[in-house]
């Protein structure tokens, strides 16, 4: 069975829409805000030394690439 909104013709279709656009916007910002707060202590943190190692290795092998 369609949507009633497919089967309006006129500003009700259109408000229609834009309630449902309206509504996804939202969704998405409350999204972002839900994310950003579970995952800010993790941002915080500092990087653990072992990993941070890794990242100078890799940075010295693509310094090596463009020597060559």
């Amino acid at each position: 069975m369609a949507d009633e909104t497919e089967n309006r013709d006129g500003p009700d279709r259109d408000a229609a829409s834009t309630r449902s656009r309206i509504e996804q916007s939202a969704r998405r910002d409350a999204l972002g805000i839900g994310l950003r707060r579970a995952y800010q202590k993790v941002l915080s943190e500092p990087i653990p030394d072992e990993f941070s190692a890794l990242l100078d290795k890799l940075s010295e092998k693509d310094g090596d690439r463009g020597k060559g």
